[in-house]
Protein backbone atom coordinates (compact mmCIF):
# COMPACT_ATOMS: atom_id res chain seq x y z
CA UNK A 1 0.00 0.00 0.00
CA UNK A 2 1.18 3.67 -0.85
CA UNK A 3 1.19 6.23 2.03
CA UNK A 4 -0.08 9.44 1.74
CA UNK A 5 1.62 13.05 2.54
CA UNK A 6 -0.96 14.76 5.15
CA UNK A 7 -0.94 18.22 6.62
CA UNK A 8 -3.18 18.62 9.59
CA UNK A 9 -3.05 18.68 13.65
CA UNK A 10 -4.60 16.23 15.88
CA UNK A 11 -3.15 16.53 19.50
CA UNK A 12 -0.37 17.83 21.73
CA UNK A 13 2.50 15.69 23.00
CA UNK A 14 4.45 16.39 26.32
CA UNK A 15 8.33 17.55 26.10
CA UNK A 16 10.65 14.94 24.21
CA UNK A 17 12.84 13.14 26.90
CA UNK A 18 15.27 10.50 26.33
CA UNK A 19 12.18 8.27 27.05
CA UNK A 20 8.74 9.69 26.76
CA UNK A 21 5.13 8.97 26.42
CA UNK A 22 3.04 10.37 23.85
CA UNK A 23 -0.75 11.05 22.89
CA UNK A 24 -2.76 10.47 19.74
CA UNK A 25 -6.28 11.16 20.20
CA UNK A 26 -8.09 14.29 19.10
CA UNK A 27 -8.57 16.91 22.21
CA UNK A 28 -6.89 17.45 24.72
CA UNK A 29 -3.53 16.06 26.60
CA UNK A 30 -2.82 15.57 30.07
CA UNK A 31 0.28 15.03 31.59
CA UNK A 32 0.86 13.46 35.18
CA UNK A 33 3.78 14.29 37.43
CA UNK A 34 4.67 10.73 36.75
CA UNK A 35 5.29 11.92 32.60
CA UNK A 36 2.46 9.26 31.70
CA UNK A 37 0.15 11.14 28.86
CA UNK A 38 -3.53 10.51 29.02
CA UNK A 39 -6.06 11.93 26.27
CA UNK A 40 -8.79 13.83 27.13
CA UNK A 41 -11.03 13.14 23.58
CA UNK A 42 -13.04 15.85 21.80
CA UNK A 43 -16.10 13.25 20.66
CA UNK A 44 -16.88 12.58 24.59
CA UNK A 45 -15.63 9.78 24.51
CA UNK A 46 -13.85 7.54 27.41
CA UNK A 47 -10.63 6.05 25.59
CA UNK A 48 -6.81 7.09 26.22
CA UNK A 49 -4.17 5.84 24.08
CA UNK A 50 -0.79 5.78 25.44
CA UNK A 51 2.23 6.04 23.32
CA UNK A 52 5.62 4.56 24.44
CA UNK A 53 9.02 5.07 22.49
CA UNK A 54 11.28 2.27 21.74
CA UNK A 55 14.17 4.00 20.35
CA UNK A 56 15.26 5.46 17.12
CA UNK A 57 14.72 2.19 14.97
CA UNK A 58 13.68 -0.89 15.00
CA UNK A 59 14.38 -4.47 13.64
CA UNK A 60 12.04 -6.67 15.20
CA UNK A 61 8.24 -6.02 15.95
CA UNK A 62 6.16 -2.78 16.84
CA UNK A 63 3.25 -3.31 18.79
CA UNK A 64 -0.26 -0.98 18.77
CA UNK A 65 0.80 2.83 20.18
CA UNK A 66 4.86 1.53 20.41
CA UNK A 67 6.42 3.80 18.18
CA UNK A 68 10.56 4.86 17.33
CA UNK A 69 11.02 8.79 18.37
CA UNK A 70 13.62 10.86 17.12
CA UNK A 71 14.25 14.76 17.59
CA UNK A 72 10.17 15.97 17.56
CA UNK A 73 9.08 13.17 15.18
CA UNK A 74 7.60 9.52 16.33
CA UNK A 75 6.16 6.69 13.62
CA UNK A 76 3.39 5.30 15.72
CA UNK A 77 1.77 1.65 14.96
CA UNK A 78 -1.76 3.57 15.83
CA UNK A 79 -4.53 1.89 17.41
CA UNK A 80 -6.38 1.57 14.04
CA UNK A 81 -3.53 -0.20 12.22
CA UNK A 82 -2.12 2.93 10.50
CA UNK A 83 1.30 3.01 10.79
CA UNK A 84 2.08 7.04 10.87
CA UNK A 85 4.85 9.82 11.15
CA UNK A 86 4.11 12.45 13.29
CA UNK A 87 5.66 16.05 14.40
CA UNK A 88 5.99 16.13 18.06
CA UNK A 89 3.05 18.50 18.17
CA UNK A 90 1.00 15.51 17.06
CA UNK A 91 0.43 16.88 13.17
CA UNK A 92 0.67 13.92 10.89
CA UNK A 93 3.19 13.75 7.91
CA UNK A 94 2.64 10.32 6.60
CA UNK A 95 0.56 7.52 6.61
CA UNK A 96 1.11 3.83 5.95
CA UNK A 97 -3.01 3.66 5.05
CA UNK A 98 -3.48 -0.12 6.62
CA UNK A 99 -6.50 -0.33 8.69
CA UNK A 100 -6.33 -3.39 11.15
CA UNK A 101 -8.64 -3.25 14.88
CA UNK A 102 -6.10 -3.08 18.43
CA UNK A 103 -4.06 -6.46 17.68
CA UNK A 104 -1.88 -4.88 15.12
CA UNK A 105 1.54 -5.47 14.67
CA UNK A 106 4.22 -3.68 12.40
CA UNK A 107 7.46 -6.48 11.63
CA UNK A 108 10.37 -5.28 9.88
CA UNK A 109 11.76 -8.33 7.21
CA UNK A 110 15.03 -7.88 6.09
CA UNK A 111 18.38 -9.76 5.15
CA UNK A 112 20.94 -10.48 2.61
CA UNK A 113 18.47 -12.37 0.16
CA UNK A 114 15.32 -10.30 0.44
CA UNK A 115 14.29 -6.47 0.06
CA UNK A 116 13.49 -5.18 3.40
CA UNK A 117 10.02 -4.49 4.46
CA UNK A 118 7.79 -3.88 7.00
CA UNK A 119 4.32 -5.57 6.96
CA UNK A 120 1.08 -5.09 8.88
CA UNK A 121 -0.66 -8.25 10.46
CA UNK A 122 -3.83 -8.27 12.45
CA UNK A 123 -4.14 -11.15 14.71
CA UNK A 124 -7.68 -11.17 13.59
CA UNK A 125 -7.65 -10.31 10.31
CA UNK A 126 -4.41 -11.29 9.15
CA UNK A 127 -2.29 -9.36 6.52
CA UNK A 128 -3.13 -5.55 6.29
CA UNK A 129 -0.28 -4.35 3.95
CA UNK A 130 3.26 -4.25 3.29
CA UNK A 131 5.68 -1.02 3.13
CA UNK A 132 8.85 -1.96 0.41
CA UNK A 133 12.13 -0.66 1.57
CA UNK A 134 15.31 -0.85 -0.35
CA UNK A 135 19.14 -2.47 -0.12
CA UNK A 136 22.24 -0.67 -1.46
CA UNK A 137 23.91 -3.12 -1.87
CA UNK A 138 26.80 -4.42 -0.65
CA UNK A 139 25.24 -2.71 2.06
CA UNK A 140 21.68 -4.31 3.25
CA UNK A 141 18.99 -2.49 5.54
CA UNK A 142 18.76 -3.87 8.96
CA UNK A 143 15.86 -1.74 10.13
CA UNK A 144 12.96 0.98 9.94
CA UNK A 145 14.02 4.05 11.29
CA UNK A 146 13.44 7.88 11.89
CA UNK A 147 15.79 10.02 11.64
CA UNK A 148 16.62 13.81 12.85
CA UNK A 149 15.31 15.07 9.86
CA UNK A 150 12.00 13.98 10.33
CA UNK A 151 12.44 11.21 7.57
CA UNK A 152 11.22 7.51 7.98
CA UNK A 153 13.53 4.95 6.29
CA UNK A 154 13.10 1.24 5.36
CA UNK A 155 16.57 0.45 4.77
CA UNK A 156 17.83 2.47 2.40
CA UNK A 157 14.56 3.73 1.10
CA UNK A 158 13.07 7.08 2.29
CA UNK A 159 9.38 6.25 3.02
CA UNK A 160 7.56 9.33 4.32
CA UNK A 161 8.64 12.53 5.55
CA UNK A 162 7.63 15.88 7.33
Amino acid sequence: MRGKKINEGKCTMPTMKRVWTAVVATGAAVVSASGVAAAQPSTGQNSTAAVTCIGTSFSGKLATNQAICNSGYYLLLQDNGDLVLRRSNGSACYASGTRAPGDATATFHGGVDVQPYVQIDSVSQGFRGRIWGANRLPAVGTNASVNNKGEFWIGYRKIGYC
